[in-house]
């Protein structure tokens, strides 16, 4: 059977369901090691699709920014690495992440104080599962979070499924955002 297919209205176009499968560790240090190699931090590495279509994403980046030529030498470097470990067919993205980009160890969250983030919680902890708000500290294994309704929220990283930072696209568009 090939892969569950959705349809979206109005157009009824075909879309395929990609399910996004976590990584295991021997992953994670295999492309953590083909990007330090080359000078270079990993900041997160995605596995999704099915058996048959597996992609893996990796997420780079260095001071003064990834070129397209950055990208394409890490995606060499890890494809010779994953040959070995992954049995099927796969296509490997590697690519800069971003100006939202995931924040997935506590230094990422340190990098990222004072802005904006969106973070998923695993098992719909707190409220609807989901927080908005301003990163305001991180103690230890905690991140405090300013909600946007004015509440302050301690999470500690085990707890947050995924997090990003989160752009005011409208500020910014009005010229008083923080990407400047």
């Amino acid at each position: 059977m090939d892969d569950p297919l959705f349809y979206s209205l109005p157009f009824l176009r075909r879309t395929r369901l990609v399910v996004r499968i976590e990584v295991d560790s021997e992953m994670w240090t295999l492309a953590e090691a083909a990007a330090s190699g080359l000078g270079f931090e990993l900041l997160d590495v995605e596995l999704a699709g099915s058996r048959s279509r597996r992609i893996v994403r990796a997420y780079i980046e260095k001071p003064g920014g990834v070129s397209l030529s950055d990208c394409a030498a890490v995606s060499r470097e890890l494809g010779e690495r994953l040959d070995g470990v992954i049995d099927d067919s796969y296509r490997l993205e590697v690519s800069s992440p971003g100006v939202e980009r995931p924040l997935r160890r506590i230094r990422d969250f340190e990098r990222c104080l004072g802005h904006r983030a969106r973070i998923r919680l695993k098992d719909g902890r707190k409220a609807n599962g989901k927080i908005s708000g301003k990163i305001i500290g991180v103690d230890g294994n905690t991140v405090r979070v300013l909600s946007e309704d004015g509440k302050e929220a301690s999470l500690s990283l085990a707890d947050i499924a995924k997090a990003n930072l989160a752009v005011d696209w409208e500020a910014e568009f009005q010229g008083r955002g923080d990407l400047r």
